[in-house]
């Protein structure tokens, strides 16, 4: 059936699976940014607070964290195809949670708004670090490259925060916050479903020595340069980017410019930007060197914030954030295929979790910092100050922390494939 099926959209029946993973991934993301949009504006309009916005902000970073702890943990111990689909379907029933708590009660207090988003995002980080530890395995049976693979799955993450942001504005507009959240929890639930029925299930094999041990992610990532140079880097890039796209940014459409919907189209002209960025990836690391894509879409997001907080015209603040998502796009492939170069399979779901967990971090403190400071000063005073640490922070990286061109898989990578 699944030959004919291929052979019927002139697809070889190994790349299938391959084909069906970035397809999952594509709508998990997909839910995610419906819900990124959806949460800022039902805070901001439920406290109209930029604390109680950046604390909520924080309480869906947190459980990425906690992933590296024991959603890396889980994945190598029971196995990156199961471990997704058990934690797509609770995440699902967590997001679940949040329209059904807003249907029954009219007043819920700042804490419990922060333990809602926390639930929700609990599950998340952890399916989709097992599903990118998958990607080696599937690129190999399908035989393509794999800087063209993370090139393709780049363009249709940042598709996703293309798409994401105008269906749940458009949403939001027709049903409502909390009816865009059950779209949210029914994204989870079709992507576990096309994952099992879809991406074959592998054996997986359990190592039981000290490499399972809590912080073996950790350790291998400061022990590699490469890896330490991005997650140093995306440690600044999250400080900054984070408080500005879920907090800042918000601020802006719904106060500065009294438009919810410019975040709207602020965020999808991030997202088609950044889709360019991925899609030109592959022919940039044939011309340019791979810390000059990487520390170049740092200066640029830098440069991006630091007109936003000069722009007085909502065409302007659509162009200055548009801006800002250009070569970034083409970092995100860029360190994936990095991260599946380097790590040995045996501890790929930890490395991965805590690649994301230490970089996001960062953000959480981004976010608490910049909701203080935006309150206690100005939207566009915080904004020139990120601005300027993450223009630093890629001068500095750039320098001090190239990325090298070539990366050979060490022995013990190859034993552990």
């Amino acid at each position: 059936m699944i030959a004919k099926v291929c052979a019927a959209l002139q697809i070889s029946p190994k790349a299938l699976p391959l084909i069906c993973l970035i397809g999952a991934e594509f709508l998990s993301q997909l839910g995610n940014q419906i819900a990124a949009i959806a949460i800022p504006i039902l805070v901001l309009q439920f406290t109209h607070s930029t604390i109680a916005t950046g604390i909520a902000g924080a309480g869906s970073i947190i459980p990425i964290v906690l992933a590296a702890f024991i959603g890396g943990k889980a994945i190598d111990r029971f196995g990156a195809w199961q471990v997704s689909i058990v934690a797509d379907v609770f995440s699902s029933l967590s997001v679940l949670l949040l329209p059904f708590i807003f249907i029954e009660f009219k007043s819920v207090s700042l804490i419990f708004i922060f333990l809602l988003v926390f639930v929700g995002a609990l599950f998340d980080p952890t399916a989709v670090s097992a599903r990118h530890t998958l990607v080696p395995k599937f690129v190999r049976l399908a035989g393509i490259p794999l800087d063209k693979v993370n090139g393709y799955r780049g363009s249709l993450e940042n598709g996703a925060d293309l798409l994401g942001p105008i269906v749940g504005a458009g949403l939001i507009s027709w049903i409502g916050i909390v009816n865009t959240l059950f779209v949210n929890a029914a994204s989870f639930f079709v992507c576990a479903v096309v994952f099992a029925i879809a991406v074959p299930r592998s054996r997986h094999q359990e190592f039981k020595h000290d490499l399972v041990e809590p912080i073996a992610g950790i350790r291998f990532i400061f022990q590699q340069h490469q890896l330490r140079s991005l997650t140093f880097s995306g440690m600044g890039l999250n400080f900054v980017l984070l408080p500005f796209l879920s907090l800042l940014l918000p601020v802006l459409a719904t106060q500065k410019f009294a438009n919810p919907a410019l975040l709207g189209l602020c965020l999808a002209g991030f997202g088609m930007a950044a889709t360019l960025g991925a899609l030109s990836y592959a022919r940039l690391t044939k011309r340019f060197s791979r810390s000059a894509i990487y520390y170049s879409g740092l200066l640029l997001t830098a440069i991006a914030i630091l007109l936003c907080a000069i722009v007085e015209t909502p065409t302007a603040l659509i162009l200055a954030v548009s801006f800002g998502g250009l070569l970034l796009g083409a970092g995100n492939p860029l360190e994936q295929t990095i991260l599946q170069e380097v790590t040995p399979s045996r501890i790929a779901g930890q490395v991965f979790t805590s690649h994301s967990a230490i970089a996001f971090t960062a953000g959480i403190f981004g976010l608490l910092i910049a909701g203080v400071i935006a309150e206690l000063t100005s939207v566009e005073w915080v904004l020139s100050l990120n601005g300027s640490l993450l223009a630093i922070a890629s001068a500095i990286g750039w320098y001090f922390m190239p990325l090298l061109d070539c990366i050979r898989a060490t022995g013990h990578n190859r034993r552990s494939s």
